[in-house]
C-alpha cells in the first residue's frame, strides 16, 4: 500500500517549517508536489537537491476550485499507484481548508492509499471576536488587484456550485459524527458567506456587517416569546409563530405562500412546498392516505409504461416522486437527506464489489450478475456486523 504524505509549509519563510516538515521535505525518495511552486519553502528543497513537481498550473486554469482539486487528486493518485511514497506540500497548515487536502483525506482509502498529515503554521490569524474581521480582510486582499486571479474573477453566479457543495459537505460531516470535519466544513461554508458579501460590497449593495445585522434583527423580530412579551409552551408553537410573522412580513398572499426557490434541489423543493400546503390545511389526515396515494401513483406509472408514451411516463414518474416525498414528510424524514444517505450506502457497497473485481484481475464484464450480487450481499452483511 502506497502512502501520500501531506505537508504544511507554513506562512512563507522556511524558518517557519516544522521539524517534521523539514525532515520529510529533505528526503529524495518519492515524488514531491508543491501546490504553489513559488512558495519560499521551495528553495529549502532545491538547496538539498530535491526535485519539485508543481501543481500550480491547475490553479491558473479556468476551472472551479472543486475541479482543480479533483484534477490534483488524480495526479497524486496516479503517482501513488506507481511508487510507495508521494508528498504533497501546501502553504500554511493542511487543515486551513485546502480543498485538495479534503478530497485526499476522504478518497485516498478508496484508492488503496494511506494518508499522513504533517501540520504547518497556519496562514489564518488566531483570535476570538476578531477572527471574522480577519477573514473579511483576507477576502478583501484576495479580491484586490494584488490578490488572487481566480478570486478576483468570481461572481455571485459563478460561486453558486461552491456554496451548494460546501453546504452538503457540512451535512456529510454531521452525519459522520465527525467534529473535526464539521469544524472545517463550517469554516468553508462561512467563507462562502464572506465571499458573497465582499462581492456585494464592491458593487455597493451591502457588506458583511449588514448581513449580520439583518439576521440579528430577524431573530429578535421572529422570537417575540423570547425577546418580547409573547409566550409559547412548545417547539411547535414557536415554529407556528415564526411562520405567521414571516408571512406578515412578506404579505405574499395564499399563492405566494406556496412559492419555493426554484434553485433548490427538486426533492427539497417538493418537501418545502408540501409543508406549506399542509400548513394551510391541504393535507392528508394521516400517513395512510399518503401511502395509498403513493401506491396509486405507482400503478399509474406502470400503466403509462405499458402504453409506451414517453411524455406520459415522465409525467407519471414525477407524480410518483412527489407522492413519495409526501410519505417522507409524514414520516418526519427529509427526502433530500434520505436520498443522500442511500447514495452513500450504494457507493460504499459498490466500492466493496469493485475491490473484489480488482482482486480477481478480471474486468467487470467477465463476472456474472450473480457473482457481483454475492459480493453486494457481502457488503450488506459487513454493514450489519459493524
Amino acid at each position: 500500500m502506497s502512502r501520500i504524505v501531506i505537508i504544511g509549509l507554513g506562512p512563507g519563510d522556511p524558518r517557519h517549517l516544522t521539524a517534521a516538515a523539514r525532515v520529510t521535505l529533505s528526503r529524495r525518495r518519492g515524488k514531491l508536489y508543491f501546490k504553489i511552486a513559488r512558495h519560499p519553502a521551495a528553495r529549502f528543497c532545491l538547496d538539498r537537491g530535491v526535485r519539485i513537481h508543481s501543481l500550480e498550473h491547475l490553479q491558473a486554469s479556468p476551472a472551479t476550485p472543486g475541479q482543480a482539486a479533483r484534477a490534483a487528486c488524480r495526479i497524486l493518485f496516479s503517482a501513488a499507484s506507481r511508487q510507495p511514497l508521494v508528498r504533497y506540500a501546501v502553504p500554511g497548515d493542511p487543515f486551513d481548508g485546502d480543498l485538495t487536502v479534503k478530497y485526499l483525506r476522504r478518497r485516498a482509502p478508496l484508492h488503496g492509499h494511506q494518508i499522513k498529515v504533517i501540520p504547518g503554521v497556519s496562514l489564518l490569524p488566531p483570535g476570538g471576536s476578531a477572527a471574522l474581521q480577519n477573514l473579511e480582510k483576507i477576502m478583501t486582499v484576495l479580491r484586490s488587484p494584488r490578490g488572487c486571479p481566480w478570486d478576483r474573477r468570481q461572481t455571485h453566479w459563478s460561486l453558486r456550485g461552491c456554496l451548494v457543495e460546501e453546504a452538503y459537505e457540512v451535512v456529510a460531516a454531521i452525519e459522520r459524527d465527525d467534529p473535526a470535519a464539521l469544524k472545517e466544513e463550517l469554516g468553508d461554508l462561512l467563507l462562502q458567506v464572506v465571499f458573497h458579501s465582499e462581492i456585494a460590497r464592491e458593487k455597493g449593495h451591502f457588506d458583511l456587517d449588514k448581513v449580520i445585522s439583518g439576521i440579528n434583527a430577524k431573530l429578535i423580530r421572529r422570537h417575540p416569546h423570547v425577546f418580547g412579551t409573547g409566550r409559547v409552551t412548545s417547539a411547535d408553537q414557536a415554529v407556528d409563530r415564526w411562520e405567521r410573522i414571516k408571512e406578515l412580513e412578506k404579505d405574499s398572499g395564499i399563492a405566494g405562500r406556496l412559492q419555493v426557490d426554484p434553485a433548490l434541489p427538486a426533492l427539497l423543493r417538493a418537501y418545502k412546498m408540501q409543508k406549506r400546503a399542509a400548513a394551510l390545511g391541504f393535507d392528508w389526515p394521516s400517513l395512510g392516505g399518503a401511502v395509498e396515494k403513493l401506491q396509486e401513483e405507482a400503478t399509474e406509472l406502470q400503466d403509462a409504461y405499458h402504453e409506451g408514451v414517453p411524455g406520459k411516463i415522465e409525467e407519471e414518474y414525477g407524480d410518483f416522486l412527489f407522492a413519495a416525498v409526501n410519505v417522507a414528510r409524514f414520516l418526519g424524514i427529509n427526502p433530500e437527506l434520505a436520498l443522500g444517505k442511500a447514495l452513500q450506502k450504494f457507493q460504499d457497497r459498490f466500492a466493496h464489489v469493485s475491490a473484489q473485481v480488482a482482486e480477481s484481475n478480471r474486468p467487470f464484464n467477465c463476472h456474472s450478475l450473480e457473482q457481483l450480487d454475492r459480493w453486494w450481499e457481502e457488503a450488506k452483511n459487513k454493514e450489519k456486523n459493524n
